[in-house]
């Protein structure tokens, strides 16, 4: 009962994370913490549609990131990433939330993103126009 009724607060925030663009530019917002995350090295989507690809690396002791996709509601993480530590998403429509985005070096379909400010920051595959 407990699980259930935190994954709807969850589907909830997502839902809200990915609709409101307008939330992203506010400091402070930051993208919702799970300790029960997983410890592997890569997490990639089970679809066989998956033309787009982001590459997170944390770059400080501890990073806060959030990737949905390709679906609004497919979480496929949700934690702190460690330093050095490299994940890999893979996904026809791919979304992540960082909480600082100056803390990670993130590549998007094999481009380099430049180094975002001490902030929230959202990243999204395929780009928004």
């Amino acid at each position: 009962m407990v699980a259930f009724g935190l994954l709807v607060i969850g589907g909830i925030a997502l839902w809200g994370a990915l609709t409101g663009k307008d939330d992203k530019d506010k400091p402070g917002a930051a993208p919702p913490v799970s300790s029960t995350a997983p410890k592997t090295s890569s997490s990639k989507a089970t679809s066989s549609e998956s033309g787009n690809t982001i590459v997170v690396k944390c770059l400080v002791a501890r990073c806060t990131v959030f990737v949905a996709g390709p679906g609004a509601t497919d979480v496929q993480f949700n934690g702190n990433l460690t330093q050095n530590e490299i994940r890999t998403f893979n996904g026809t429509r791919l979304t992540m939330a960082v909480q600082d985005a100056s803390t990670v070096a993130v590549t998007i379909n094999g481009h380099a993103q430049p180094r975002g400010p001490h902030e929230g920051m959202t990243y999204e595959a395929p780009s928004s126009p």
